[in-house]
C-alpha cells in the first residue's frame, strides 16, 4: 500500500474473501496478534470477508486471527481448503483497492475517526508515545522535541499523546497558527486547544502537559519565555516541528530547531517512518522543486496531471469548477500590507498555506504562475515580491495531499517542460 507504505507478505485476492499469509522466520504470539489484527483492519475497507494468518518457520506454526482478534494455532488443512474454494480475482494493481482516506486519520480531517480510535500507530509511533509518557508520568518539569518532515504522523503522534493522558493530565495545545474547523470541533469535545496568539499570558502552574504544535514558527520571545516559565513549572513541554515548514523568512532566521536543540536536558525524538507518502507524488515533488535531480525514479500511477492556461480569467473559472469537484484548491497566503501577484487568480474562498498547516486532503490542486522558475542550481525560485516565502508555501501546498496532485500551470513555459519531462 504505497499512500501509507504498508506492506503485506503475501495477499490473494477473491470475489468471496481475500487471504493474508504472513511469513516469519521467529516470532512471539503477542507480536504476530498485532499485525494481524492491523493487517485485518486495512483489509476488511475492500473486503467483507478477510482470512488472515501467520506461518512461524522455526517452530513450523501455522496461526489464525479468528472472529473475536483472537489467536489460534490452525492446521493446514484450513489454509489448503480456503486456497481451494477461493474464487480468485485478477488485479493488476492491488494499490488501486486502497484509498487512503480510509486509512490516513487526521485529528483535523478525519476527527470523528480520530476521537473513536479508528486508526493505528506506527511502531515508530508507538516506541515515541511510549517514551514520551514515562517522562511525562514522573511529574517533573522536563522538555521533549518530536521532530518528522511531512507525512511522518508528528500531529496524530502528538494529538494521540494527549488523548491518552488528558483525563489524568491537565493539558493544554498550543497550535503555531489559526486554529481549523478540526480544532474547533476538539474543543467543542472538551480538548483544550488554543492558538498561539492567546498563550501570552497563560499561567503555567495550571498545567501538567504543554503541547506546541508546529513550534518552527515561534518567535523567538515567544520560545525564551515559555522556557523560562515552563522551567519554574512542573510542566512538561512538548515542541513538535518540522524546520522545513517555515513560510517567512523571519521563520527561518529564528532558528527555533536550533533553539529546541539547546535546550539543557531535552529529550529528542525524530519521525523518519513516512506515513502520508505516495510515493509516486513524494518523488515528483523532489524532481518538481529541482530541475537537475536525477537520482529519483518516478513512476507514472496517474495521480499526478497538470494543465496550462495563458488566460486568468479561464484559470479562475477552471479554478471554481475542480474546487466543486472534489479538489482542494490551495492558494498561498497573501500579505496584509500589500497586493501580490498570485492574488490576481487565487479564489479567496480557497484556503491559503497558513490555513491547511498540519492538514491533509485527498485531492489538491495548486497553482504555478509565471513567476516560478529555477535557478542555476536548478532549485525552484519565485521571481515576483511576496511577503512570505512562495516557494516553500507551495511545498507546504504540495504536501497535503494523500492521493492526488493537480498542477494549474499558468503561462509558464519553464515549469511546463519540466513537468513534461518527468511525467514522460
Amino acid at each position: 500500500m504505497q499512500h501509507i507504505s504498508k506492506e503485506f507478505d503475501l495477499l490473494r485476492f477473491g470475489d468471496n474473501y481475500i487471504l493474508n499469509i504472513e511469513l516469519k522466520n521467529s516470532s512471539t504470539e503477542a507480536k504476530i496478534k498485532t499485525q494481524l489484527i492491523r493487517n485485518k483492519y486495512y483489509l476488511s475497507h475492500i473486503s467483507k470477508v478477510v482470512h488472515n494468518f501467520s506461518f512461524v518457520a522455526s517452530t513450523n506454526t501455522l496461526y489464525k486471527l479468528n472472529s473475536k482478534n483472537d489467536l489460534e494455532v490452525v492446521d493446514f488443512d484450513l489454509l489448503t481448503q480456503l486456497l481451494t474454494n477461493q474464487n480468485l480475482l485478477k488485479i493488476d494493481n492491488p494499490d488501486e483497492l486502497f484509498n487512503p482516506s480510509d486509512y490516513l486519520v487526521s485529528p483535523f480531517n478525519s476527527t470523528e475517526k480520530f476521537i473513536n480510535n479508528q486508526y493505528f500507530l506506527t511502531g515508530q509511533q508507538e516506541t515515541i508515545k511510549d517514551k514520551t509518557l514515562k517522562i511525562i508520568n514522573k511529574g517533573v518539569s522536563d522538555f521533549i522535541s518530536i521532530n518528522g518532515g511531512p507525512g511522518t504522523g508528528k500531529t496524530l503522534l502528538i494529538y494521540d499523546i494527549v488523548k491518552w493522558i488528558k483525563d489524568q493530565k491537565r493539558t493544554l495545545i498550543v497550535h503555531c497558527g489559526n486554529l481549523n474547523e478540526g480544532h474547533v470541533k476538539l474543543r467543542r469535545l472538551g480538548w483544550n486547544v488554543i492558538p498561539i496568539k492567546s498563550f501570552r499570558n497563560y499561567d503555567l502552574n495550571s498545567l501538567d502537559l504543554i503541547v506546541i504544535d508546529e513550534a518552527q514558527r515561534m518567535y523567538a520571545a515567544q520560545f525564551d519565555k515559555l522556557i523560562v516559565d515552563a522551567a519554574a513549572s512542573k510542566a512538561v513541554c512538548i515542541f513538535s516541528y518540522d524546520k522545513q515548514q517555515t513560510l517567512s523568512s523571519a521563520e527561518t532566521r529564528a532558528d527555533i530547531e536550533g533553539k529546541i536543540n539547546a535546550v539543557a536536558g531535552i529529550s529528542k525524538f525524530k519521525l523518519s517512518d513516512k506515513i502520508r507518502t505516495n510515493k509516486e507524488i513524494s518523488s515528483f515533488i523532489k524532481l518538481l522543486f529541482n530541475n537537475q535531480r536525477s537520482d529519483v525514479i518516478f513512476s507514472n500511477c496517474g495521480n499526478v496531471d497538470f494543465n496550462y492556461f495563458t488566460d486568468l480569467t479561464t484559470v479562475k473559472n477552471y479554478i471554481q469548477l475542480i474546487s466543486n469537484d472534489g479538489w482542494e484548491v490551495l492558494r498561498l497566503t497573501p500579505s496584509l500590507h500589500s497586493p501580490e501577484h498570485h492574488e490576481s487568480y487565487s479564489d479567496v474562498y480557497s484556503k491559503n498555506s497558513h490555513a491547511v498547516i498540519g492538514q491533509e486532503f485527498d485531492n489538491v490542486a495548486v497553482v504555478m504562475d509565471q513567476y516560478f522558475s529555477y535557478d542555476d542550481l536548478g532549485s525552484l525560485i519565485y521571481q515576483s515580491r511576496t511577503y512570505y516565502d512562495s516557494v516553500k508555501m507551495l511545498f507546504q501546498n504540495i504536501t497535503r495531499t494523500r492521493k492526488r496532485l493537480k498542477l494549474i500551470i499558468i503561462g509558464n513555459k519553464q515549469v511546463l517542460s519540466r513537468c513534461l519531462s518527468i511525467l514522460d
